[in-house]
């Protein structure tokens, strides 16, 4: 990965309008098919808050220029630090987003911590078993596994169950060669109750 500035011009939605080639590159990508796309998708959502902030004083006016530390999202799932750097454009709400990765090597995103009951909640849906049936292991109300769902869906970015469920296996989350499926057990924030305790 370069260490040069690479460069885009984003909307007010941070929706990328423009984008050099190496911007795209560094995301394993083409310029074109960045297009449209948020520019949080390309960066890791543990560390995205900061930019976050940045970016919407940017955007609704409050800063004209911001810079922060962040996490690329690379192209082989790797992770990479890098500084962003982003420009209001006066009289409009284009943003100038420049990104310039560390002189580092690539290292994986550190992996989350889960809470006991995010665990027994990513380890039912990967097992396949119903939203009643983990309510009741849970202690929650049918609606209480649907919040927890939806917090976690937020949390990784993803779209639906089903891919919750692949972005947890591609952080490894769950321990090897595990059936039913468990959260690596060094992976959980604290002390876990046994199921139906």
């Amino acid at each position: 990965m370069s260490e040069r500035w690479h460069v885009a011009c984003v909307d007010g939605n941070f929706r990328v309008l423009t984008a050099e080639d190496g911007f795209g590159e560094l995301f394993g990508a083409s310029a074109f098919e960045l297009r449209h796309r948020g520019i949080f998708e390309f960066l890791h959502p543990d560390f995205a808050e900061g930019a976050r902030c940045a970016l919407t004083a940017l955007a609704t006016g409050a800063r004209h220029e911001a810079t922060e530390r962040v996490v690329l999202l690379g192209p082989t799932g790797a992770a990479v630090s890098a500084e962003l750097t982003a420009l209001a454009r006066g009289g409009s709400r284009r943003i100038v987003v420049a990104i310039r990765p560390d002189a580092v090597r690539p290292q994986r995103a550190r992996q989350p911590m889960v809470t006991p009951l995010e665990a027994l909640v990513l380890e039912g849906l990967a097992a396949g078993v119903p939203t009643t049936e983990l309510a009741r292991s849970a202690h929650l109300s049918r609606q209480g596994v649907e919040y927890h769902v939806g917090a976690l869906v937020r949390r990784f970015a993803v779209p639906n169950r089903t891919a919750l469920v692949a972005k947890a296996h591609a952080a490894a989350l769950y321990a090897a060669g595990a059936w039913p499926p468990r959260v690596d057990p060094r992976l959980v924030d604290g002390p876990r109750r046994a199921v139906g305790s």
